[in-house]
């Protein structure tokens, strides 16, 4: 069957087909069409020559994402030797006929044309789908990788936490009361703008300003209120800062590398919940975290809600 098979670069006229097949293989993470043009067709660093079809006829039985940075992410260090798979995918009667890795080798020499020296599966920003490899729901594809030479860097994981019973340990409210009259934790006002964004090139410089902006913009025409963006500071110089969107969605949430261990983390964290809450919100959930942070939402009833295998290649 693999004779019958082309490899080609996509096309408009594949959206249909392409969807309808994401949406058969990778059964955990379902997309619409909408979210497959915003993620991909409108990603700015999005090219057809990285967008590879397997085509049986008139079939679409496999796609390969491959993407190469065109433009550096706001204040980061540029990667344009570095390369991202972000989804793959091939129908089940064709699974095992080499068809995975023909499309995989085709977008790794259109990676090395580029004069990429690595490719991950997937951190890319900023329109990654999951973190990696999904290692239970997806374990045939961790395995497929690993055949081709990826390497595990790291198992990340997704948490979700009911929000119905929160409330806040008596560890929180005790750390709150230390830091009263120090640290002031607030929702979003405009004078905190520039701040904001100061702190953020100088601690998380990258695709974490997007996220911040467009949430500010957001509180700016309405689509979201102050509350779903709260910063922390202290003696004019933000300090930290957490966010949520309207559907349940955390994050990101970060705290100064030199003011950690305070408690300023537990405190936004548990003060974002609640927002949540009050908007009616039931659940909160996110994509990607390490153990080491896990630990911090666990007291906020956060659980492991998937593991995944972010993969690395030398190419």
């Amino acid at each position: 069957m693999l004779n019958s098979i082309a490899i080609r670069c996509y096309e408009p006229n594949d959206l249909r087909q392409v969807v309808e097949l994401l949406n058969r293989c990778l059964t955990k993470d379902p997309l619409t069409s909408a979210t497959f043009q915003r993620k991909v067709l409108l990603d700015p660093n999005f090219d057809p020559n990285g967008a590879l079809l397997a085509v049986d006829g008139a079939r679409t039985v496999g796609f390969v994402l491959g993407l190469v940075r065109k433009y550096r992410l706001e204040d980061a260090p540029p990667d344009f030797d570095r390369s991202w798979i972000t989804l793959i995918a091939v129908d089940a009667e064709y699974q095992r006929q080499g068809i995975g890795t023909k499309l995989v080798n085709h977008v790794e020499d259109w990676f090395r044309s580029g004069g990429c020296k690595t490719t991950f599966v997937s951190s890319y920003a900023p329109n990654y789908f999951i973190p990696g490899v999904d290692v239970d729901a997806y374990s045939g594809a961790l395995a497929f990788f690993k055949s081709l030479g990826y390497t595990e860097v790291y198992r990340p994981l997704a948490m979700d936490a009911n929000l119905v019973h929160l409330t806040t340990p008596d560890w929180v409210l005790e750390k709150e009361a230390q830091l009263r009259g120090t640290v002031t934790i607030e929702p979003f006002r405009p004078e905190l703008i520039l701040p904001l964004l100061e702190w953020m090139k100088a601690e998380f410089a990258g695709d974490w300003q997007r996220f911040a902006r467009e949430a500010m913009t957001k509180i700016t025409t309405g689509e979201f209120q102050p509350d779903n963006v709260w910063i922390a500071h202290e003696n004019g110089r933000v300090v930290g800062y957490c966010q949520h969107d309207n559907f349940g969605r955390f994050g990101p949430f970060g705290v100064s590398a030199s003011e950690r261990g305070r408690g300023i983390g537990a405190i936004l964290l548990f003060r974002c919940l609640h927002a949540m809450r009050a908007k009616g919100l039931h659940n909160a959930w996110f994509l990607w975290t390490d153990d080491k942070v896990a630990r911090l939402y666990a007291q906020a009833g956060f659980t492991e809600s998937r593991r995944f295998a972010l993969l690395k290649k030398e190419l």
